[in-house]
């Protein structure tokens, strides 16, 4: 073999490991890149950021609904948001009357988050069947809402698996409320 066919073998096999590598470099951007958490391709849960277990999400209030429900504004969308594992009576259902203590519950929850941001941090399903976030909301003081609801007699414990991790504690505030005769548990005012 030549001096000149070793020195082209040498410079195709160096191409080719160049090659290589570039290669192997841009599939290995596409592959993380597409789970950067600021990137805003949308994702089965909606937004990317919904996708890093145990992160809360700052959202400023839009609006109450009711007192389980509210409309967030969430990595800038207008979002409504469904309180996980507890359940308010009823005072805006399309089918079902007003329920006893709803606007207690709804005027609680107007109070406590109207014009505030609160933390939402999000289980193993990240929305409900009608599409709103389903969240655990912390206040500012680090309280979590969802269970100031149950612990004041404002909710009941709804529990939906996957959607589960403080279902035990929230429990226990439960039956608290029930203990104490709190709001919806006052069998004088039912």
């Amino acid at each position: 073999m030549t001096k000149n066919s070793l020195t082209s073998l040498m410079n195709l096999h160096k191409l080719r490991v160049i090659k290589i590598f570039f290669l192997t470099a841009f599939l290995a951007s596409i592959l993380f890149g597409c789970q950067l958490p600021n990137s805003k391709a949308p994702s089965s849960a909606g937004h990317n950021a919904f996708e890093q277990e145990n992160d809360r999400i700052e959202a400023p209030v839009i609006r109450v609904i009711d007192g389980d429900t509210f409309v967030a504004n969430v990595d800038g969308q207008k979002e409504k948001v469904r309180l996980i594992l507890v359940d308010t009576p009823e005072t805006v259902h399309p089918t079902k009357p007003e329920e006893p203590y709803g606007k207690e519950a709804s005027n609680f929850a107007k109070n406590t988050l109207s014009k505030q941001t609160v933390q939402l941090e999000m289980d193993v399903e990240k929305r409900d069947k009608y599409g709103r976030l389903l969240a655990y909301v912390y206040l500012k003081d680090g309280s979590s809402f969802n269970k100031v609801l149950l612990e004041k007699g404002y909710a009941r414990l709804a529990v939906f698996p996957p959607n589960i991790k403080y279902e035990d504690e929230y429990k226990q505030a439960e039956e608290a409320a029930k203990d104490k005769s709190l709001g919806i548990w006052n069998k004088n005012e039912r």
